[in-house]
Protein backbone atom coordinates (compact mmCIF):
# COMPACT_ATOMS: atom_id res chain seq x y z
CA UNK A 1 0.00 0.00 0.00
CA UNK A 2 1.29 3.40 -1.00
CA UNK A 3 0.09 6.93 0.94
CA UNK A 4 -1.24 9.20 -1.25
CA UNK A 5 -2.25 12.64 0.00
CA UNK A 6 -4.15 15.06 -1.88
CA UNK A 7 -2.73 18.59 -2.88
CA UNK A 8 -5.19 21.15 -3.32
CA UNK A 9 -6.01 20.97 -6.89
CA UNK A 10 -5.77 17.59 -7.65
CA UNK A 11 -9.09 15.56 -8.69
CA UNK A 12 -10.08 11.95 -7.89
CA UNK A 13 -13.09 9.83 -9.51
CA UNK A 14 -15.31 7.69 -7.08
CA UNK A 15 -15.02 3.81 -8.14
CA UNK A 16 -16.95 3.46 -5.71
CA UNK A 17 -20.16 5.29 -3.79
CA UNK A 18 -18.30 6.88 -0.57
CA UNK A 19 -20.75 7.20 2.47
CA UNK A 20 -19.28 9.40 5.23
CA UNK A 21 -20.49 11.69 8.44
CA UNK A 22 -21.38 15.43 7.04
CA UNK A 23 -21.18 17.54 9.89
CA UNK A 24 -23.43 20.27 10.85
CA UNK A 25 -20.92 23.26 10.64
CA UNK A 26 -21.48 26.07 8.96
CA UNK A 27 -19.08 25.19 6.18
CA UNK A 28 -20.80 22.04 5.42
CA UNK A 29 -24.56 23.87 5.28
CA UNK A 30 -25.42 24.54 1.98
CA UNK A 31 -24.35 21.28 0.97
CA UNK A 32 -26.44 20.03 3.39
CA UNK A 33 -29.27 22.40 1.76
CA UNK A 34 -28.22 21.19 -1.93
CA UNK A 35 -29.04 17.63 -0.61
CA UNK A 36 -32.07 18.19 0.81
CA UNK A 37 -30.27 17.35 4.18
CA UNK A 38 -31.58 19.75 6.10
CA UNK A 39 -34.09 22.50 4.91
CA UNK A 40 -33.44 26.31 4.27
CA UNK A 41 -33.75 27.81 7.58
CA UNK A 42 -30.92 25.65 9.69
CA UNK A 43 -29.02 27.33 11.34
CA UNK A 44 -25.47 25.88 12.50
CA UNK A 45 -25.05 27.90 15.54
CA UNK A 46 -28.87 27.34 16.81
CA UNK A 47 -29.10 23.94 15.59
CA UNK A 48 -25.75 22.16 14.16
CA UNK A 49 -24.68 21.05 17.96
CA UNK A 50 -25.43 18.23 20.06
CA UNK A 51 -27.36 19.16 23.40
CA UNK A 52 -26.53 17.92 26.98
CA UNK A 53 -30.00 16.53 29.03
CA UNK A 54 -30.39 20.28 29.88
CA UNK A 55 -31.12 21.40 26.42
CA UNK A 56 -28.03 23.29 26.11
CA UNK A 57 -25.84 23.44 23.26
CA UNK A 58 -22.84 20.87 23.59
CA UNK A 59 -20.08 23.38 21.69
CA UNK A 60 -17.58 21.45 19.84
CA UNK A 61 -19.76 18.21 19.60
CA UNK A 62 -21.72 18.86 15.75
CA UNK A 63 -24.09 16.77 15.01
CA UNK A 64 -23.40 14.88 11.40
CA UNK A 65 -25.46 13.22 9.02
CA UNK A 66 -24.82 10.38 6.99
CA UNK A 67 -24.46 11.39 3.22
CA UNK A 68 -23.46 9.51 0.19
CA UNK A 69 -21.83 10.68 -2.95
CA UNK A 70 -22.71 8.06 -6.33
CA UNK A 71 -19.81 6.11 -7.83
CA UNK A 72 -18.21 8.41 -11.07
CA UNK A 73 -18.42 11.92 -8.97
CA UNK A 74 -15.51 13.95 -9.11
CA UNK A 75 -13.83 15.46 -6.40
CA UNK A 76 -11.40 18.20 -6.25
CA UNK A 77 -9.05 18.79 -3.04
CA UNK A 78 -10.20 21.86 -1.87
CA UNK A 79 -8.02 22.56 1.53
CA UNK A 80 -6.08 19.48 3.90
CA UNK A 81 -5.92 20.18 7.43
CA UNK A 82 -4.32 18.11 9.68
CA UNK A 83 -2.79 19.41 12.89
CA UNK A 84 -0.81 18.64 15.74
CA UNK A 85 -1.80 15.63 18.38
CA UNK A 86 -4.83 18.00 20.71
CA UNK A 87 -5.40 16.34 23.88
CA UNK A 88 -9.13 16.86 23.50
CA UNK A 89 -8.99 14.36 21.13
CA UNK A 90 -9.28 11.53 23.52
CA UNK A 91 -10.50 9.22 20.16
CA UNK A 92 -9.68 8.84 16.56
CA UNK A 93 -11.94 11.19 14.89
CA UNK A 94 -12.93 13.38 17.47
CA UNK A 95 -10.75 16.20 16.26
CA UNK A 96 -11.30 18.21 13.18
CA UNK A 97 -8.53 16.54 10.97
CA UNK A 98 -9.97 17.10 7.74
CA UNK A 99 -9.90 17.31 3.88
CA UNK A 100 -12.62 19.97 2.15
CA UNK A 101 -13.69 18.67 -1.36
CA UNK A 102 -15.35 20.30 -4.13
CA UNK A 103 -17.96 18.23 -6.13
CA UNK A 104 -16.90 19.09 -10.23
CA UNK A 105 -18.81 19.10 -13.25
CA UNK A 106 -16.42 18.79 -15.95
CA UNK A 107 -13.50 21.92 -15.07
CA UNK A 108 -15.65 23.57 -13.19
CA UNK A 109 -16.98 23.40 -9.52
CA UNK A 110 -20.77 22.72 -9.07
CA UNK A 111 -22.19 25.72 -7.15
CA UNK A 112 -22.78 25.31 -3.44
CA UNK A 113 -21.19 21.17 -3.68
CA UNK A 114 -18.16 22.26 -1.25
CA UNK A 115 -17.70 20.08 1.81
CA UNK A 116 -14.74 18.90 4.31
CA UNK A 117 -15.27 15.01 5.74
CA UNK A 118 -12.61 14.01 8.67
CA UNK A 119 -9.98 12.01 7.74
CA UNK A 120 -11.31 8.59 8.80
CA UNK A 121 -14.51 8.71 6.45
CA UNK A 122 -11.80 10.01 3.82
CA UNK A 123 -9.38 6.60 4.30
CA UNK A 124 -12.43 4.62 2.83
CA UNK A 125 -12.49 6.77 -0.81
CA UNK A 126 -12.36 4.01 -3.32
CA UNK A 127 -11.24 6.52 -6.16
CA UNK A 128 -8.94 6.31 -9.50
CA UNK A 129 -6.60 9.46 -10.44
CA UNK A 130 -6.57 11.09 -13.28
CA UNK A 131 -2.75 11.22 -14.70
CA UNK A 132 -3.33 14.78 -15.85
CA UNK A 133 -5.01 15.37 -11.72
CA UNK A 134 -2.02 14.78 -10.06
CA UNK A 135 0.16 18.33 -9.24
CA UNK A 136 -0.81 20.41 -12.19
CA UNK A 137 0.61 23.32 -13.13
CA UNK A 138 -0.44 25.36 -10.19
CA UNK A 139 1.21 28.70 -10.98
CA UNK A 140 -0.32 28.35 -14.64
CA UNK A 141 -4.04 28.01 -12.47
CA UNK A 142 -3.49 30.95 -10.03
CA UNK A 143 -2.54 33.09 -13.13
CA UNK A 144 -6.05 32.71 -14.76
CA UNK A 145 -7.83 32.91 -11.41
CA UNK A 146 -6.19 36.07 -10.77
CA UNK A 147 -7.06 36.54 -14.83
CA UNK A 148 -10.14 36.37 -14.45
Amino acid sequence: MKLFIPACGDRITLEKAWGFDLYLERRNVKFAQEHKLVDAKFDPWRDGYLKDAAGRPQYGRLKSLRMTLPKGSVLECDRVYIRTFSKSALQVGSDFDSISWKVMKGQKPVRNQRFWAKLPDCYEIEYSLAPDALYRDRVKAVKQVMES
